[in-house]
């Protein structure tokens, strides 16, 4: 199965041979339209009509590689690391249980509601 990722990809079970298609060999080269047929098959009904659903443009430009965790569409070592550890601490084995938004409201300098935060987990 393909994981969807806001939206950017439809979620499909892989038939034999679809993993190495792209886009472009389920268009007709000559009218630029869904290959219906070829689509019908290879998926199934719902995953036929959200592909066939998926609007074509007249002028084509080069892929490129975009990084959706960041606006800038950019790969960084930090943006990799702040998905890490986002998957790591929505684990249980990191969590703990507490009223720590309560910490913020402490009246005291940000060191000092930092720290009470780091010795409180």
């Amino acid at each position: 199965m393909v994981r969807v990722v806001q939206g950017s990809w439809i979620q499909s079970p892989q038939s034999q041979g679809v993993h190495s298609l792209s886009v472009f060999d389920l268009i007709t080269a000559e009218e630029r339209i869904w290959d219906i047929d070829k689509i019908e098959s290879m998926f199934s009904d719902d995953m036929v009509q959200a592909i066939i659903d998926t609007p074509l443009f007249a002028e084509v430009q080069n892929d490129k590689i975009a990084w959706m965790m960041e606006r800038n569409r950019r790969y960084t070592v930090k943006t990799g690391y702040k998905l890490a550890m986002m998957e790591l601490l929505h684990t249980d084995q990191f969590h703990v249980d507490g009223e720590w938004h309560r910490i913020r409201k402490v009246n005291s300098p940000h060191k000092a509601r930092n720290l009470l935060w780091r010795i409180c987990r």
